[in-house]
């Protein structure tokens, strides 16, 4: 078996199968690299937990929400650099986005870091397929636009929303490059690897 990959925080969160439990857990007791990856998984699911707020009661038409915010959450706080208070208040930005949610925790997704001017921490989540992107951003300047980069064109996919600023895109492609661009000024580059 290969390394676990995204499997890691998806078998933290309990979300695998069970005959793909019995794989995992063979591979955790040979491999002690992805045996840290799902403590560290547990622990941010666990700290993240500790600071959403309480959940609202849950309805019929929306009792998998808990579900998906957790999941959701540890694989933010999983592929994200930003310090902790930062991931706490995309955390919550993340919450108020249904769709977004519901996409990073029902797809094969990959993620990259930005290279990004000093003071921007930047990275774009997107599904492997291409069907989404979702770009978070702290300290990116007012305004600042995500275009994305397929061959020799460019599309603005719209403005960052909020600090940090984060956009979801449905039917976004696969993408050769992600800018984060202000003022006419690329302040944020990345190239996913799908």
């Amino acid at each position: 078996m290969n390394h676990l990959d995204d499997d890691a925080e998806l078998y933290a969160l309990g979300l695998t199968d069970r005959e793909r439990d019995a794989e995992i857990e063979a591979h955790l007791a040979e491999c002690d690299a992805c045996r840290a990856r799902v403590v560290t998984a547990e622990a941010a699911a666990a700290s993240l937990a500790a600071a959403l707020p309480p959940a609202p009661a849950a309805t019929s038409r929306r009792a998998w929400w808990p579900a998906v915010a957790a999941a959701a959450a540890v694989v933010f706080a999983a592929t994200t650099a930003f310090e902790a208070n930062s991931a706490r208040a995309a955390n919550a930005q993340l919450a108020r986005n249904d769709g977004a949610l519901v996409a990073i925790a029902s797809s094969h997704f990959g993620h990259t870091t930005l290279t990004a001017d000093s003071g921007v921490v930047a990275k774009a989540i997107y599904a492997r397929d291409g069907a989404w992107c979702y770009v978070v951003a702290t300290g990116a300047p007012r305004g600042a636009h995500v275009v994305l980069h397929q061959g020799t064109a460019a599309r603005d996919m719209g403005a960052l929303d909020g600090e940090p600023g984060t956009l979801f895109v449905r039917g976004a492609g696969r993408a050769d490059e992600v800018d984060v661009v202000a003022g006419g000024r690329t302040v944020a580059h990345g190239t996913p690897a799908y």
